[in-house]
């Protein structure tokens, strides 16, 4: 019997939205090494050529332009890696409607372009914005290529097919959405008993995304329907909120054997391995069901290319691999910090500015920065194991120089930060601060900022003639007091972003980063254009409670001790004046609402869609041991009256990392207006249903 093994690869490329020349580098440098390696197929991920995060620029006829031009090159550059069949990804239009491809190259020549069938258009995506999705299973076209390109050729199938090999390898494919779609390809491609199934994916990254994306969909694909699945996706910002955490892999009859580390830095990175197709079909033999179905399914077209697939010599197998899923609480720790690098070198800024309270919120933003410089020295000391010293990676640079430093002094050259005191500010939070500061090893400052807010009032005064009061019964003047502070700590914040590197004489600028947790924009718990107010805000969707459990693990595992004493404080804004030099005012008392209750209403909300009444009734069941269903009400109705007064602030919210489903981001995650009624209806109905249930005690 002659052996089937084939030699495959998938990778994980940092691309970015636009960046042609750049994007067009890593993918041949992907390519190049997976030859390099003997890789008979290799994947990319979804749109790699465009980059994925284009949005309305994908109506813009350059992209297409440029993205034909970027696939000639590959094409042109096919014929120096013989009989490697190359999956690339980018926009192509036929007739009217702009299609998300697949596209497989081989010697020099086009073999397939494959449309997605099926878009993606919850959540944060907006796929049926840009593109059409192919409503004809089973049929191809031929495609008349661009010919101002000077492609060999002048045509190509589009459309859904299979390819068959000249020693008979058959191949399909699968793009991203479609994996997760009830009705799926990949379940039918088993049908036709298609040996191999390629997937480009552009997957982001949510809280425990990882270990469902992985366990249940991808081994759970092949481990019902058997079969080799390759599975490529991005990895880093590629311009958006959202971060694309790789994990390509590799598996085949519901094993792993191969899986790309799910946050490493390096732009391009390939996992290869060696595997038997007859496996596939000695799997699928024994399942009498899957037979008996496939004898009834014959839809789709194969369509035959002239390249040769399968090991022409005996080759070691690659051997099985327990997936490698982190805890939520790594993943929380490692994708906002790796997001923030990505961010940090795709600026061209040299550190980053964060004003530090003393609270918890500002200490977790910071704290994530310090996290974000030991994962780059641990990137960079476990590229080194692997491959050496010579050619890093270009992640590994920093100020036009690689990284040879510790965590703790780079963090030193990226991270400054400021406590910025007021007449109002307690010794314990100023200390706070510093003992942080200290921990992290960021370069610290301490200013007073009354000056400033009195400046600010007397401007006022000189038209008004008079200046607000905490004493005043008017709570416009105690709002209008804590406003002001709030939002002078924002400009100086800038100021200090664009000047600190000038006085510590180095070249460059600071991004400043915002510190507003999701609980407190969902009610506006904020002042409009306060320290909430930056470039990019770290931990935008995530709540309290996820961030003080993210705090507690630092704790344990980096010995952090100063943030012990931040967690252990009750939250306050330290807004109005001291009494005997403490503060008096927590935010828990001024909200109405503790963390947790706000928390679990939040969660409510988005994802699961509930107005007040039916949060009311759901909250009524949850809450029943600990409270009244008045008191229920009367939580409820608290919060959509603070979110409605409030929800205008989520327009100006400064961008932040999507890591959970519960977000409140305006821009992407949960359009909803800014101007509402008073809920009189909503409430109405909820006092009845309380007016019921006494009525029946």
């Amino acid at each position: 019997m002659t052996l089937k093994n084939i030699h495959l690869s998938v990778c994980a490329l940092n691309n970015w939205a636009l960046d042609f020349d750049g994007n067009l580098k890593r993918i041949i440098k992907s390519c190049l090494i997976s030859f390099t390696r003997g890789a008979k197929i290799r994947v990319g991920p979804e749109l790699e050529i465009t980059g994925y995060s284009c949005l309305d620029h994908f109506n813009e006829h350059d992209t297409e332009i440029f993205a034909w031009d970027c696939l000639k090159k590959i094409v042109d550059s096919s014929c120096n890696m013989k009989d490697m069949l190359i999956v690339t990804s980018m926009p192509i239009r036929y007739k009217l409607c702009l299609y998300n491809c697949s596209i497989a190259i081989a010697n020099g020549e086009i073999l397939f372009i494959r449309p997605k069938q099926s878009l993606c258009d919850d959540g944060i995506y907006r796929e049926g914005r840009y593109f059409n999705c192919w409503r004809s299973p089973g049929k191809y076209v031929h495609f008349d290529l661009p010919p101002e390109f000077e492609f060999k050729q002048t045509k190509v199938p589009f459309g859904d097919g299979i390819l068959r090999s000249v020693d008979g390898v058959t191949v399909g494919f699968e793009i991203c959405e479609e994996l997760w779609c009830s009705r799926n390809p990949h379940t039918f491609l088993a049908f036709e008993n298609v040996d191999i199934i390629c997937n480009s994916s552009a997957s982001h990254h949510v809280l425990s995304k990882s270990s469902h994306r992985l366990n249940q969909l991808l081994l759970g694909a092949t481990q019902k329907t058997g079969g080799i699945y390759l599975y490529s996706n991005f990895r880093g910002c590629d311009e958006e909120r959202v971060y694309f955490d790789g994990m390509s892999s590799i598996a085949q009859n519901g094993k792993l054997y191969c899986q790309i580390d799910q946050f490493s830095i390096e732009d391009v990175e390939v996992g290869c391995a060696i595997l038997d197709i007859e496996d596939t079909r000695n799997f699928r033999h024994g399942k009498s069901s899957d037979r008996c179905i496939s004898s009834f399914h014959s839809n789709n077209i194969y369509i035959p290319v002239n390249i040769r697939l399968l090991e022409s010599g005996d080759v070691s197998l690659s051997e099985p691999i327990e997936p490698k899923i982190l805890s939520e609480m790594e993943e929380l720790a490692l994708g906002p910090s790796t997001f923030l690098w990505h961010y940090l070198r795709r600026s061209k800024q040299t550190g980053y500015f964060v004003p530090l309270s003393g609270g918890m919120d500002s200490a977790t933003v910071a704290t994530m920065v310090r996290l974000m410089c030991e994962h780059v020295v641990d990137c960079r000391n476990k590229y080194i194991q692997k491959y050496g010293e010579k050619n890093p990676d270009p992640a590994h640079y920093y100020e036009g120089e690689v990284i040879n430093c510790s965590g703790k002094e780079l963090c030193n050259k990226i991270l400054f930060t400021c406590y910025m005191g007021s007449e109002n500010s307690s010794n314990f939070t100023k200390e706070s601060a510093s003992l942080l500061a200290a921990d992290l090893g960021s370069r610290h400052s301490n200013i007073l900022i009354d000056t400033v807010v009195n400046s600010c009032l007397t401007v006022f005064s000189t038209i008004y003639n008079f200046i607000p009061s905490f004493k005043n019964p008017d709570n416009r003047h105690t709002m209008a007091l804590q406003n002001i502070q709030a939002r002078v700590r924002m400009v100086l914040a800038y100021l200090f972003a664009q000047l600190s590197l000038v006085g510590e004489g180095r070249p460059g600028n600071l991004l400043v980063l915002a510190s507003a947790n999701v609980d407190e924009s969902l009610i506006g718990y904020l002042t409009k254009y306060d320290c909430s107010s930056a470039d990019f805000n770290p931990i935008g969707s995530l709540c309290k409670s996820h961030l003080r459990l993210l705090l507690n693990f630092v704790i344990t595992k980096f010995k952090f001790d100063s943030l012990k004493r931040i967690i252990n404080s009750p939250p306050s804004a330290e807004l109005k004046p001291l009494v005997e030099g403490e503060t008096c005012q927590t935010d828990e008392e001024e909200i109405g609402l503790t963390y947790d209750e706000l928390s679990i209403i939040g969660k409510l909300r988005q994802p699961r869609n509930m107005g007040p009444y039916s949060m009311f009734l759901k909250l009524n069941q949850l809450w029943k041991d600990n409270m009244s269903s008045r008191e229920v009400a009367d939580k409820v109705k608290l919060f959509y009256r603070r979110y409605a007064i409030n929800r205008h602030k989520c327009t100006v919210l400064t961008p932040s990392y999507h890591v959970t489903t519960y977000s409140n981001d305006d821009h992407r995650n949960d359009h909803r207006p800014f101007l509402y009624p008073d809920f009189k209806t909503q409430f109405n109905k909820i006092d009845n249903y309380v007016k019921e249930l006494n009525n029946k005690k």
